[in-house]
């Protein structure tokens, strides 16, 4: 029991420290953040949408992390964002949309898009491992 509750509580911290550095990044770097959303395959009319909901998605789901309230469905929304972003990227390695830059923040954009691929996986993979911890937990307990 005691070692799920640390597998469960380092995959929470993990999202946070991993979303919350993304969102600061991209704020911090904001005009770089601007072009390299305007070079991805979407309508330029999403930008605005793009780098300001983005970021505060990334912020509130750290948010809902800490809360007893919201953490298991700030999870489940964090691990869904992962799923998405980790399927925009396989489109992008399959060259759907040619060659476009990173628009994550920080270090991560410094990564090739196959070490990105892996670096997504392991956040849907931790994700969906707490998630199904969770579920156990809760199931053992009844």
């Amino acid at each position: 029991m005691k070692k799920r509750g640390l597998i469960i509580n380092t995959v929470y911290f993990l999202f946070i420290v991993m979303f919350t550095y993304a969102a600061t990044s991209k704020w911090m770097m904001f005009n770089v953040f601007v072009s390299q959303i305007n070079k991805q395959p979407f309508n330029d009319k999403l930008t605005p949408l793009l780098v300001w909901g983005i970021p505060i998605a990334e912020i509130t789901v750290s948010l809902m992390m800490m809360l007893d309230k919201t953490r298991v469905l700030a999870l489940k929304i964090a691990t869904a964002m992962m799923i998405l972003f980790t399927g925009y990227i396989i489109l992008i390695k399959l060259n759907l949309f040619g060659k476009i830059p990173c628009a994550c923040g920080g270090a991560i954009t410094e990564l090739s898009w196959t070490q990105h691929l892996f670096f997504n996986l392991f956040f849907v993979f931790a994700g969906v491992l707490a998630i199904f911890l969770i579920k156990k937990n809760r199931y053992s307990t009844e």
